[in-house]
């Protein structure tokens, strides 16, 4: 890193942290570690270490899309317990930051595969995580892949449900975790944790989130 773009990285952290709390040293580093500028459009280089949603280019809908603000994938990792050596699935796969992120937290012996339905959006988070070996992208519907909720230890949703899909919550594996924004709008949404321990699913409300919605998958 250039001692610019050093220090807007760090007065971005600084400004997660008055916003939601200190964050763990490993989320912070893997903060400090990816370049949020790649991820973003060209257009919005000036805005890329604001705390805030940026929009992201597809043919396939307008303003259905974005990168999320960063102290969101910070939630996401902390109420999923994100560590070393982790297997993550996520769904929606936005222009790839957030499979950046949780690459670096994971580690070398962690993984993390990232799906989307919009082929663009798949190709992009592909071709810039493209020096990543512990990343996978893959263009589908992951509201219909519970096969990939049953072989990953955690996984989160980048995007609103109005519930998640039965077969997704009985495809956590025990131990496992999912997270997701759920509510009947986009102005009605809370951040929910399932967990399934003994055999048992558990439920949290993590308090309230506002997501773009999920969309069908999109073929070319």
């Amino acid at each position: 890193m250039n001692g610019g773009a050093d220090a807007r990285r760090i007065a971005m952290i600084a400004r997660i942290e008055e916003r939601i709390g200190p964050i763990r040293p490993l989320y912070r580093d893997a903060m400090l570690v990816v370049d949020r500028a790649r991820y973003v459009r060209p257009t919005d280089l000036a805005q890329a270490w604001i705390d805030e949603p940026l929009p992201l280019d597809t043919p396939h809908g307008r303003a259905v899309a974005t990168i999320s603000a960063p102290h969101v994938y910070v939630l996401a990792f902390d109420a999923l317990a994100l560590d070393r050596g982790d297997r993550l699935l996520e769904l929606g796969s936005g222009s790839g930051y957030g499979a950046a992120l949780a690459a670096e937290v994971v580690g070398p012996n962690g993984f993390v595969t990232t799906v989307d339905v919009d082929p663009v959006l798949v190709e992009l988070a592909a071709k810039l995580n493209a020096h990543l070996p512990n990343v996978r992208a893959i263009h589908d519907d992951g509201l219909a892949r519970e096969d990939l909720v049953a072989s990953h230890e955690k996984c989160w949703l980048t995007f609103g449900v109005e519930q998640v899909p039965p077969p997704l919550l009985r495809a956590i594996r025990e131990g496992g975790v999912l997270v997701a924004p759920v509510g009947p709008s986009d102005m009605d949404q809370r951040f929910v944790r399932y967990r399934r321990l003994d055999d048992r699913l558990m439920e949290d409300d993590l308090g309230a989130v506002r997501f773009v919605r999920a969309r069908g998958r999109i073929e070319r």
